[in-house]
């Protein structure tokens, strides 16, 4: 039989060549990274890796283990195109790979600032990234950190930790103003201000200089500048092959595209979920959807029925001393109710729309994140009411529903 090609190696192509030799020993195999550095994990580039003077790297593999579990892993190899007619993909080098199925994991790139000097500031996205910004940052002396999201404040937490002056650039009225809820999100703000970070919200960046950044605030003065304003889907492989693209590229609720034998993975694809669609990015999504489409090539390839893929989003972000742990997926609209017996550093957020428990968030409260996700695989319906019955104990009540 032919072989599977998948193009990206982060958490989600990894993670579907992984499962695909866990279930068939024989299949032929071929994993494509454009990057130099065998597979590793993304999430602590941001939150610790970048900090360390040593750049520690930290393998989704061990060492030795696509050669192994016979995995064709080739690293320096970049996809020019997909050519669904021939079942192949073209590599630079003019070299064609024939696929039977083919996976695309080619994740997000990074949004560049669109104002003048935007070029210079820096951003935290791959292993080749930290090793230009890290000896930077650790001579630099002021830092200033454009975005509120996840990445930008795991980067103004982390520089602050290791004594760095610096200045988080926020557009909105609070850190994580899409990300959790409004009173996480204020909380988050209010301790990171506490700690000696200095936050500007409302700010709009107009330009960047060798200086600094000019902003409708004034000028704020820092020797390295460092972007974390999100990402987008890497689609243009997938576009150029005539895919069906939206926010990702476009699949049905067994990984698939809407070309036959190729299916997409990860933070790239946008999926079904509760009647809309959804990209996720996050290592839970792509980890467990990784294992879900490589379930269905196998049960295609043995003509079996597939499986559709159903998850329980979750996310975590460490930010200095914070934890943030969010399960399910919040949205700013919902009724957002506290959880009583919190501390300043504590707090569990639980989301309800038209009365039903659809996410939680917490600061520093694993346990009640775990019980959150416990309660949300369920797939039941979940009222404050019943919530309260059980002392706001979410343990508890999980105890009692299983």
């Amino acid at each position: 039989m032919a072989g599977i090609v998948i193009v990206g190696a982060g958490h989600a192509g990894v993670k579907v060549a992984a499962s695909l030799r866990t279930m068939d020993p024989d299949a032929p195999i071929t994993l494509l990274s454009a990057e130099s550095q065998i597979p590793y994990h993304r999430p602590p580039l941001s939150k610790k890796s970048v900090f360390d003077a040593a750049l520690p790297m930290e393998l989704l593999q061990a060492n030795g283990y696509y050669e192994k579990a016979n995995i064709d892993l080739r690293l320096n190899t970049t996809v020019t195109s997909i050519n669904p007619d021939v079942s192949s993909v073209t590599l630079a080098d003019g070299q064609q790979l024939n696929y039977q199925q083919l996976v695309i994991a080619t994740g997000t790139k990074v949004r560049r600032l669109p104002v003048p000097g935007g070029e210079r500031a820096m951003s935290v996205y791959t292993y080749a990234d930290i090793q230009t910004l890290g000896p930077r940052l650790q001579s630099a002396n002021h830092i200033a950190v454009i975005g509120g999201g996840f990445i930008g404040c795991e980067i103004a937490a982390g520089a602050l930790k290791i004594g760095k002056q610096v200045s988080l650039l926020i557009t909105g009225p609070r850190a994580l103003r899409k990300s959790v809820a409004p009173i996480l999100g204020e909380t988050v703000t209010k301790l990171h201000r506490q700690q000696g970070m200095d936050i500007r919200t409302g700010c709009q960046v107009l330009a960047i200089t060798e200086q600094g950044v000019q902003t409708n605030q004034g000028f704020v003065q820092a020797d390295l500048i460092i972007s974390g304003i999100g990402a987008q889907a890497n689609m243009q492989l997938a576009q150029a092959a005539d895919l069906t693209t939206d926010h990702g590229i476009l699949v049905d609720e067994f990984g698939r595209t809407s070309l036959s034998h190729i299916y997409a993975v990860g933070d790239v694809a946008e999926f079904p979920y509760g009647g809309d669609l959804l990209r996720l990015e996050s290592i839970q999504n792509a980890t467990d959807q990784g294992a879900n489409v490589a379930a269905n090539i196998i049960a295609e390839r043995h003509h079996q029925a597939p499986k559709a893929y159903t998850p329980t989003p979750w996310f975590w972000s460490d930010q200095g001393d914070l934890k943030l742990q969010m399960a399910g997926l919040g949205n700013l609209d919902a009724e957002h109710k506290v959880l009583p017996g919190n501390t300043p550093n504590n707090l569990t957020v639980v989301h309800l729309s038209k009365g039903r428990m659809m996410a939680v968030d917490t600061l520093n409260m694993p346990a009640n994140h775990l019980a959150a996700r416990k309660l949300l695989e369920m797939k039941k319906p979940i009222t404050w009411a019943m919530i309260e019955a059980c002392d706001f104990d979410l343990k508890k009540l999980f105890k009692q529903l299983r």
